[in-house]
């Protein structure tokens, strides 16, 4: 399959939603690519099958995103600043006020998984009034199945939103929100969903397979890493695995501590401005 005939699969066959104007497919769950990136897009995912260079040596159970089979991170050190986006929740006083809450509950559990492994000088969530690294933001996804979608650190300044969906403010709630949350800022920080490894989809059945990360040909350098951990906050829950919490597990935080210790500048890793 050519790098055409992908991009015209996923417009056929994605979900989508647009956002001034402008249409974004949802990609591996919960990855949004604007229209207009989509052949890119489709280029990354075909290189990933026979990547330019080797792959790096294992990290530590979490699943980095990788670029030419290096994981990535953003540049350090580096404060992700971020900011809730007020004018998305216009109308919606009870979602604003949620979103407040477990957006700055969520960055902190990420926050304080950095100070316990002492990478809190290199990496940092904070919250800003002005000018943030990114945004979150309110999107009325079509799909009432579709809690929130973000980005990784090698996309564009524009894509840097974790939009979140009308599925994560209603309550009761099958997942916790702040959990949901927990799980975007994990592709944020550069990390690929730990259910795509071959480990979690051991006896998974014909519709947990239906659902699984349709347009990975290549893994994105997730064939490469090791120590499965069906625990993981990357871990949808899927085939008896995985949690509805989205709890930081203790192989997230030694996967975080590796991935954002490795030497800037070095080979073993690519890194990204904010």
């Amino acid at each position: 399959m050519d790098a055409v005939t992908l991009a015209e699969k996923i417009m056929n066959e994605a979900k989508s939603f647009e956002i001034d104007g402008a249409t974004y497919y949802i990609v591996e769950q919960d990855r949004k690519v604007e229209e207009s990136h989509l052949l890119a897009y489709a280029e990354e995912i075909l290189a990933a099958v026979n990547p330019a260079t080797p792959p790096p040596a294992a990290l530590e159970r979490l699943v980095a995103a990788t670029v030419d089979g290096k994981p990535i991170r953003w540049q350090l050190p580096v404060v992700l600043t971020w900011a809730v986006d007020k004018a998305t929740f216009a109308g919606k006083p009870r979602e604003l006020e949620m979103a407040k809450s477990i957006c700055a509950q969520a960055t902190a559990d990420w926050n304080a998984a950095a100070r316990e492994n002492g990478i809190d000088d290199r990496v940092r969530f904070e919250q800003v009034g002005n000018n943030p690294v990114f945004r979150f933001a309110f999107a009325q996804f079509g799909d009432p199945n579709l809690y929130a979608v973000a980005f990784f650190p090698n996309d564009a300044r524009t894509e840097r939103v974790v939009n979140i969906g009308p599925a994560t403010f209603v309550e009761p709630n099958d997942f916790d929100p702040v959990g949901v949350v927990r799980h975007e800022l994990g592709h944020v920080l550069g990390f690929r969903h730990e259910h795509i490894r071959a480990e979690a989809q051991e006896g998974m059945n014909w519709w947990d397979k239906s659902n699984m990360e349709k347009w990975i040909t290549g893994g994105l350098g997730a064939e490469t890493l090791t120590d499965y951990d069906s625990q993981s906050v990357m871990h949808y829950p899927l085939n008896g695995r995985g949690t509805l919490d989205f709890q930081l597990s203790d192989a997230d935080k030694a996967g975080f501590k590796k991935l954002y210790s490795l030497p800037s500048g070095s080979d073993e890793v690519r890194e990204f401005p904010v």
